[in-house]
C-alpha cells in the first residue's frame, strides 16, 4: 500500500482548512498510483485543522487519508503537547528547521552558515535531532540531514557526527522519512544521504518515503528513485501509521 504521509494541503499559506483546499492532493495521490494518504501541517496551524475534513476526504476518494502534524522540535520547548496529544492523530512528525532564533532553512538566511565552524554546526544539529527523538513524542523524524540544505558539507565523515543521532532514534523506535523534496533544493539531494541511510538500515530503523508536498503536483514526487535506493541498500518493508501506531508493509 504505497503511501506518503509527508503533505502540507495548506502549504505556507495557512488555513482554511477545508475539503475543497485539500482534495486536489488526494487526486493527485490516486494519479501517482497511492493507495494511501497522509496530511501533515506545520503545527502553527494546528488551532486550524479540522479532523472531519479527514473523514469526509476519506470518503470521497475511496483511499485511506492520515491524520499527521509536522512539529518544528525546539529543545526544552515541550508546552505544546498537551494541546496536540489531545487530537486524533495517526503520526506526529519531529522536524528541525531552526538552531535558536535562526531557521537555517528559510530563504534569505543563508548567511547564517558564516557564523559556524561547519563540523560544529552539522555535530550541534543532528544533537537538536537526537533529542527530539529521545522524547518519544514523535513516529518519524522528518528529513535527518536538511541542514545540508544549501549544500554545506562537514570537514569530517559526516557519519562520525550522525552516528549519536542515529542510536538514539534506533532505540527510541522512532522511523526516518526518506524525503525527496531535497532533490527540488540547491543540495539537490535525498533527505538523508545515501550514507547515511545505509547506517539506518544497518541500525534497524524503520522508514517511509516522502514527497514533502506543498502543492497537488508535488504529491509522490521521485517515489520510483526513492524505492530504488531503499532496496539497494536492502530495505524490504516500509513503515506505515495508524492511531499513531507503527507497522509495516512491503517496499
Amino acid at each position: 500500500m504505497p503511501s506518503d504521509y509527508h503533505i502540507h494541503g495548506l502549504a505556507h499559506d495557512g488555513p482554511p482548512h477545508t475539503i475543497n483546499r485539500l482534495l486536489p492532493y488526494v487526486k493527485e495521490a490516486k494519479i501517482s498510483n497511492l493507495s494511501e494518504i497522509g496530511f501533515a501541517e506545520h503545527d502553527r496551524y494546528l488551532s486550524a485543522i479540522d479532523f472531519n475534513v479527514f473523514y469526509e476526504l476519506e470518503k470521497l476518494a475511496g483511499i485511506p487519508v492520515r491524520a499527521g502534524l509536522e512539529v518544528d522540535f525546539y529543545p526544552g520547548q515541550r508546552s505544546y503537547q498537551e494541546d496536540i496529544l489531545n487530537k486524533p492523530w495517526d503520526y506526529i512528525i519531529g522536524s528541525v528547521h531552526a538552531i535558536g532564533k535562526w531557521e537555517f532553512d528559510r530563504p534569505g538566511e543563508e548567511k547564517g552558515f558564516d557564523d559556524w565552524d561547519i563540523d560544529d554546526l552539522y555535530k550541534t544539529y543532528f544533537e537538536i535531532v537526537g533529542q527530539a527523538a529521545a522524547t518519544g513524542f514523535f513516529q518519524v523524524i522528518g528529513h535527518l540531514d536538511l541542514i545540508k540544505i544549501y549544500g554545506h558539507r562537514p570537514k569530517k565523515n559526516v557519519l562520525e557526527l550522525v552516528e549519536p543521532t542515529l542510536q538514539i532514534i534506533a532505540k527510541s523506535g522512532v522511523a526516518m522519512e526518506l524525503n525527496t523534496a531535497g532533490l527540488f533544493k540547491p543540495v539537490a539531494e535525498i533527505y538523508p544521504e545515501y550514507q547515511i541511510l545505509e547506517r539506518a538500515f544497518d541500525l534497524n530503523i524503520p522508514v517511509i518515503i516522502s514527497s514533502d508536498a506543498h502543492i497537488p503536483l508535488e504529491v509522490g514526487r521521485e517515489r520510483k528513485y526513492a524505492e530504488e535506493i531503499l532496496k539497494g541498500i536492502g530495505y524490504t518493508r516500509l513503515a506505515k501509521f495508524y492511531k499513531q501506531k507503527m507497522s509495516t508493509e512491503p517496499l
